[in-house]
């Protein structure tokens, strides 16, 4: 069983430092990237690159007809980020299950390791302590 002592109090604090400057980072690239390019054009919805992608092929090749047609046609936005959050949810699921699964393999065999028993006392050093006949 391992106790705080066993690593140094630097080890603690630079693994607290580097996850706090990583929670950092990932807070400044999310709110950057709200911010991009949002002075530009400040009245823009977020949309998908399908509907870009599109409009591009057809300044290029105005004879373009799209090859295939979504299954169930245009969804109500609800309907769409209600998917979209459920997709998200269980990609979150798997994820966190797997980095799990490999975090609990890991302490598993940590903890099936038997401690290193103690050497046997030698026949000689037995009669020692008996005061030898």
């Amino acid at each position: 069983m391992s106790t705080r002592d066993d690593k140094p109090r630097s080890e603690g604090r630079t693994t607290v430092l580097l996850a706090i400057s990583l929670l950092v980072l990932a807070v400044a690239i999310t709110v950057g990237s709200l911010f991009y390019g949002y002075a530009a054009d400040a009245d823009a919805e977020f949309g998908g690159a399908d509907g870009q992608a599109e409009e591009v092929i057809t300044e290029i090749n105005e004879d373009y007809e799209p090859w295939f047609s979504p299954l169930v046609g245009e969804l109500p936005g609800e309907v769409e980020s209600g998917l979209f959050a459920l997709q998200a949810g269980l990609g979150g699921i798997i994820l966190g299950g797997g980095i799990g699964w490999y975090a609990g393999r890991n302490r598993g065999r940590k903890e099936s390791i038997p401690p290193i028993a103690a050497p046997a006392p030698s026949a000689r050093a037995a009669e020692g302590e008996r005061g030898g006949d």
